[in-house]
């Protein structure tokens, strides 16, 4: 049979997976950056789809005879991968804030530089700290787990089963509450650093009036603020993987709720 042969049903049916996996790429950590080019994106998109429509076409529903029925079938596909996605960029995210706070208190605040992965200006030392999660994430084969998990997710959640469900909510909720947990965790031992010495510049402004604290405090707190960054690399990558960890475990229980509305 001629490859362009295909009718009309397994067509429909390619444009539902294809919403679920296009839609996770799109918003995936590092794949789904504004540096990759959007070609690429749906290129990548394209031949996953080709690649898991064989596996998952054993249990495809039957569609909806109106179209406006299928095309929020569609929307459903879509609002699985964008549960995918943005649930791990939601750690990238923290990650940088982290980065831009602890810049900010070492004296770095208007030393932006342009990220590429979200076309916006951060911190420098966020920059570093960002890139030396994407290096951990790539290292722990994150992006293929991705990929793994938006493939085996019809056997979790089958075709057209999402609903957003009060427990899904909450969980979300509470991913959201962990990314500024995560932020103030990496960031902690030079954020605690820094404000003693503050403190410490505080007190010898009123012990030594004569002393510019301004002028010994930030070479001071640059010296110490990597210093620490430094110091605590080893920390940074291993919270990092724990939190990986956590992503991978509760995407999938993330994905249980939405399939039992």
């Amino acid at each position: 049979m001629d490859w362009l042969d295909i009718d009309v049903l397994t067509f429909q049916y390619f444009i539902i997976v294809f919403a679920r996996i296009a839609s996770m790429v799109m918003f995936a950590p590092i794949i789904g950056s504004g540096s990759v080019p959007a070609q690429f994106k749906v290129g990548f998109s394209f031949m996953l789809s080709l690649i898991i429509f064989p596996i998952v076409s054993r249990d495809f529903p039957i569609l909806p005879d109106h179209i406006i029925l299928f095309w929020m079938l569609v929307i459903r596909e879509v609002l699985v991968g964008l549960l995918i996605g943005v649930i791990g960029n939601l750690m990238f995210s923290a990650v940088q804030l982290s980065g831009q706070i602890f810049g900010m208190q070492v004296g770095f605040g208007i030393v932006n530089v342009m990220d590429p992965l979200s076309e916006t200006q951060i911190s420098l030392l966020g920059q570093f700290v960002f890139l030396v999660a994407i290096l951990l994430f790539m290292a722990l084969d994150g992006h293929h787990i991705l990929v793994k998990i938006v493939a085996s997710s019809y056997s979790v959640l089958p075709m057209g089963a999402f609903s957003f469900t009060e427990p899904l909510g909450m969980e979300v909720t509470k991913w959201l509450t962990k990314a500024f947990i995560i932020a103030y965790k990496i960031g902690l031992p030079m954020i605690f650093t820094l404000l003693l010495i503050s403190v410490l510049m505080g007190i010898i402004a009123r012990t030594v009036p004569q002393m510019n604290v301004f002028i010994v405090g930030l070479p001071l707190k640059i010296f110490v603020g990597l210093f620490m960054m430094g110091s605590t690399v080893a920390l940074t990558v291993y919270l990092l993987k724990g939190y990986f960890n956590d992503f991978l475990a509760d995407i999938w229980m993330m994905l249980r709720m939405a399939g039992a509305g």
